[in-house]
């Protein structure tokens, strides 16, 4: 839905999806099944997209694990934590997608709050709720779609790919 909306508000901002498991249904022009070995078809996927940002979004903090260790530093990577069902973490894997990614995106002001007292946040943090996609919503609720509230999110990638934008891309590919 992330992707429908901000392809939707912002098409100048280049879409790809690389994913593992049932399809995403984003209908990207540039779509990656990772398959089996995951780090091999993100490895793939970013050498064929080029991308100035990963946006790891799913159930799995391993994912953005793997994108930050595959990066290495060199591309921001966002962790967005609003697909994960929570109460079956794994809290070491949880700090390592959360503190070694340059951004995270939650549902909630709680869920951030929550992270904060376990964790040290990444230098930009947005809390971007579940948005339906404004199709799905009774016409005077269109205000609350994703198309509507997607500008919050197109800012986080603006900052984290556009220099010299406060300089943050310059700063946290010089970590």
């Amino acid at each position: 839905m992330h992707a429908v909306a901000l392809a939707t508000g912002h098409p100048e901002i280049g879409l790809a999806l690389a994913r593992q498991g049932a399809p995403g249904g984003e209908g990207l022009d540039q779509e990656w099944q990772l398959g089996e070995h995951p780090a091999r078809g993100l490895r793939e996927a970013m050498a064929g997209f080029s991308p100035d940002v990963i946006h790891s979004y799913g159930p799995a903090d391993w994912l953005t694990v793997c994108a930050n260790e595959l990066t290495a530093g060199r591309i921001p990577v966002i962790h967005d934590m609003s697909g994960q069902g929570r109460g079956h973490e794994d809290f070491a894997l949880e700090r390592r997608a959360v503190e070694e990614s340059d951004a995270l995106v939650v549902p909630s002001s709680q869920l951030l709050e929550e992270i904060r007292s376990r964790h040290i946040l990444p230098p930009v943090t947005c809390v971007f709720p579940s948005y339906s996609l404004a199709r799905e919503l009774p016409g005077d609720e269109r205000h609350m779609s994703a198309e509507a509230n997607i500008d919050r999110l197109a800012s986080l990638y603006q900052s984290l790919a556009r220099e010299p934008l406060a300089g943050i891309a310059t700063e946290l590919r010089g970590r």
